[in-house]
């Protein structure tokens, strides 16, 4: 009969062999680990078959060895752009604790990394990171890794509703009056009038849209997966369907491209936008996708419902729209009890 027992900080297993007691040094604090060895030592003794030094703890995971194992996992299970997430959060962490075994990381030191992130990252885009992370070390626990996920034990960074900033007509116009015509021009007045994010327009094709019908389908396709993995049908606006119209078609089946001919470029069309708003002097809290939530906030202060506001964005729930944009619409209860006549 073997069982355990914590003495100090690290657990030890007390067992009977072959008429003898010993007791063995798990060499570790977490009660996970040291069950596994308990139970290991448990099958060695009734097998009657080990030498007592070779019981040892399990191999340690690190985080060298887990970051590639991880990523494989999230590319064949989660949408490129959350690859991405998951791959610049784990990146980011080894890069500030070093390749640190997964069970030596305590709450201390994700307060630290978090507040490190928050020097050059939005509260939203630390939130995100820390919520990828904790993902990554569910995987583990349920991998064996670990014994429990310390992610959960820190909180996020509470964040007022609306937090995101979004751009007021004024500014949009001062933006448009620095922006020369052009792909850049078309890419992002697109952006501006669908809502569309920046790695959905950059795989816009011209079957995509239909002028005659005022649509367009974001698809799914084998190259391109939307963030939701559903394909939607947004209105084309009149502005967009102009512009559209105007860009000329080389043979590509998609609608922009860089000037070598290829795929527009995400990263390149976040560049640009931060170096016009900086021409045009704006909140250098702007990026790419502040014209998503800036399509979405002028919907909602115009009354639009959010039932039709979360569709053409695609979030999968109406919980989320509702949490980002309700605030913004015009209060509707007043007018609704006005509608009372007893």
């Amino acid at each position: 009969m073997a069982y355990l027992r914590k003495r100090g900080k690290n657990y030890f297993v007390r067992f009977n062999y072959r008429g003898k007691e010993y007791e063995k040094s798990c060499r570790t604090t977490q009660k996970a680990v040291a069950d596994v060895i308990l139970k290991e030592i448990e099958s060695r003794v009734a097998r009657k078959s080990f030498k007592i030094e070779e019981l040892d703890e399990p191999k340690q995971k690190f985080m060298d060895d887990f970051i590639p194992e991880y990523l494989t996992y999230s590319q064949t299970n989660k949408s490129p752009r959350t690859v991405e997430i998951d791959t610049g959060a784990l990146v980011k962490f080894r890069k500030l604790q070093g390749n640190i075994p997964l069970d030596s990381i305590t709450p201390q030191m994700i307060e630290g990394f978090k507040a490190e992130l928050l020097k050059t990252k939005s509260q939203t885009t630390v939130n995100i990171t820390l919520r990828s992370l904790q993902a990554a070390m569910e995987k583990a626990v349920q991998w064996g890794y670990v014994g429990s996920n310390r992610f959960r034990e820190v909180r996020q960074i509470r964040t007022p509703e609306g937090n995101e900033p979004f751009m007021q007509t004024k500014e949009i116009r001062k933006l448009f009056k620095v922006i020369e015509p052009g792909v850049y021009r078309s890419f992002i007045s697109t952006a501006l009038y669908t809502g569309m994010r920046v790695t959905e327009i950059c795989n816009l094709k011209w079957e995509d849209v239909d002028f005659d019908h005022h649509k367009i389908h974001v698809k799914n396709t084998n190259g391109f997966s939307t963030k939701s993995k559903k394909d939607r049908t947004i209105p084309l606006h009149p502005r967009v369907k102009v512009t559209l119209k105007g860009i000329e078609r080389n043979g590509s089946p998609f609608i922009f491209l860089k000037e070598t001919g290829e795929i527009m470029d995400k990263d390149l069309m976040n560049k640009v936008f931060k170096r016009y708003c900086k021409r045009a002097g704006l909140d250098e809290r702007y990026h790419f996708h502040t014209l998503r939530h800036t399509f979405a906030s002028h919907l909602a202060i115009k009354g639009v419902s959010l039932y039709f506001i979360q569709k053409m964005l695609g979030h999968q729930s109406i919980e989320t729209t509702a949490r980002i944009y309700a605030h913004r619409q015009p209060e509707p209860l007043l007018d609704a009890v006005k509608q009372l006549r007893f």
